[in-house]
């Protein structure tokens, strides 16, 4: 059996309820030439006539049962819908995103976030810079360098910029010796990070090799910064609690080199666009 479209029977539906093909148009958000061409399209589908002869927009008791039936359907339809969107706008929101980056500058806004969000819970996935984010289950994922999501959407956050970070006496020390004396500090060094330090050493027009540690993923070359165990080249913006809590210092804050763009991914039929948009908004108001 063949069915008509759902828009043709709204149409019908439309303008049975309003007796007024202007009318109609207006709430269905269309012209009133589209309304009268759907209603040619359907009463020549139904092969019978839908107003009477003689009064143009009097429904026959056919065209009326059927509006009827219609309308009783959208109206389930709207009911359904809402009810889902109610349950999507509850659902947890998954955000996957580099450890640092979780925990020093999405950790610290999650309760507001939250709130933001009208109470969605927010969760946060911390990945390696090594894992492969696309198999890993996310609603928005924060990326570095992506030049290939695989056609999901992307909003750019923004690059970072890095320069020296060390512990407060450390930091000191290097300000009252000038920017020469880097190249006697020792660096710890993110495999995953390969070519930032050189890059930072090129701003700061230090060509001397300077000693190194190498570390699995950054957060354990911040972890050690943070334990004195030499300098690290970061992003003081993501963090910006380390830097807050005295922690670490920027001994030399006018030097610094671009680091990687981040940029948000997302499927808009896992995540809605509004919802990710109104999110990352949020937690990236302020970051640079």
């Amino acid at each position: 059996m063949h069915l008509p479209s759902l828009r043709a029977l709204s149409v019908l539906e439309a303008v049975v309820r309003t007796g007024n093909v202007v009318a109609a148009a207006d709430d269905l958000r269309v012209t009133p030439g589209a309304v009268s061409k759907q209603l040619v399209q359907l009463q020549h589908e139904i092969e019978a006539p839908l107003f009477e002869s003689g009064h143009r927009l009097k429904p026959t008791p056919l065209a009326t049962e059927l509006a009827q039936a219609v309308g009783t359907a959208l109206r389930h339809i709207e009911e359904a819908w809402m009810s889902a969107t109610r349950v999507s706008d509850t659902r947890v929101i998954t955000i996957a995103a580099n450890a640092t980056l979780s925990m020093h500058w999405i950790l610290p806004r999650l309760v507001d976030a939250e709130a933001k969000m009208g109470g969605r819970p927010v969760r946060v996935s911390q990945m390696h810079t090594t894992d492969e984010w696309r198999r890993l289950p996310f609603d928005i994922a924060i990326v570095r360098q992506a030049d290939d999501t695989g056609g999901l959407e992307r909003r750019p956050i923004g690059i970072e910029r890095l320069t020296v970070l060390a512990t407060p006496e450390r930091a000191e020390r290097l300000r009252q010796e000038g920017v020469a004396a880097i190249a006697q500090e020792t660096f710890l060094v993110a495999r995953t990070r390969a070519g930032e330090l050189e890059d930072w050493l090129a701003v700061a027009g230090i060509d001397a090799p300077v000693a190194t540690r190498s570390t699995p993923h950054f957060y354990i070359a911040v972890e050690a910064a943070v334990a004195d165990q030499g300098c690290v080249i970061g992003p003081p913006g993501v963090l910006a609690d380390l830097i807050r809590q005295k922690r670490l210092e920027l001994p030399f804050p006018h030097l610094k080199s671009d680091g990687s763009l981040l940029t948000a991914v997302f499927d808009p039929q896992v995540c809605r666009r509004k919802t990710a948009d109104r999110l990352l908004t949020f937690l990236f108001a302020d970051f640079g």
